[in-house]
């Protein structure tokens, strides 16, 4: 039983969605595969950057 009697099942994933669309929309937002695939470019970059 919930905590909290109020508790809406779903409730939690269905705030973390809102928040992401709205990040989203402002472009402040990134999906977990997306910055998975950016993170090791980054990584690269620096390292290149480091060594001039």
């Amino acid at each position: 039983m919930p905590k909290n009697k109020l508790d809406v099942a779903g409730a939690e994933q269905a705030a973390n969605r809102f928040k992401e669309e709205m990040a989203e929309e402002f472009g402040m937002f990134r999906s977990s595969a997306e910055r998975e695939a950016i993170t090791p470019k980054i990584i690269k970059e620096e390292r290149e950057n480091s060594g001039k």
